[in-house]
């Protein structure tokens, strides 16, 4: 399994974030000065749907998919016994780089995307038959919260890249802090 390394050469406390594509893989706890962390590169993600339908709120049971992949929410009648039943069907997403989220009910549906390393991420259709998209390629996009700041974007393509955060200064005052990457 590929893994992500970050380490932190900055006298602060470094708080890494990292995006595959549009979708957040991971947010680190924050790494001490002089401190490292290996962080494996899952490709698998959870999707949970939710809506509301007369006054209820309806929440699919979770799926595990791995990259791209269309989700259709829809809600489906059972008439045999006068219930309603809301569903979430994975279909072959039309790219190969794209998770896509439709819908067919009335009301908008929240689709719940998480990860072990990250919170979940929360994709909102309000409109049927809309299709919205999220890439999901091949690209890491990572920056990090140093001293209150937020650093410049780094990318890579590299699932097993090497991440360090490095301070320009280090006469005590508040140092430009900036990433390198190491392949």
């Amino acid at each position: 399994m590929s893994a992500l390394k970050f380490f932190n050469q900055t006298p602060h406390i470094a708080q890494y974030q990292v995006y595959r594509g549009d979708m957040r893989v991971a947010r680190l706890p924050g790494i001490a000065p002089g401190a490292s962390l290996v962080v494996p590169v899952y490709n698998d993600c959870i999707v949970t749907a939710s809506t509301w339908l007369q006054g209820n709120l309806y929440t699919s049971a979770p799926l595990r998919v791995n990259k791209a992949a269309r989700f259709l929410a829809q809600v489906r009648q059972d008439a045999a016994r006068g219930t309603y039943d809301f569903e979430v069907r994975v279909l072959p997403s039309s790219s190969t780089t794209q998770m896509q989220f439709e819908k067919t009910c009335e009301a908008p549906v929240s689709f719940s995307l998480s990860h072990p390393m990250a919170p979940a991420q929360l994709l909102r259709v309000e409109d049927a038959f809309t299709l919205r998209t999220l890439n999901v390629a091949e690209q890491f996009s990572v920056t990090a919260v140093i001293n209150g700041v937020t650093t410049d974007e780094l990318c890579t393509a590299d699932p097993d890249a090497v991440i360090t955060a490095v301070s320009s200064s280090s006469d005590g005052q508040a140092p430009y802090c900036t990433l390198q990457l190491r392949h």
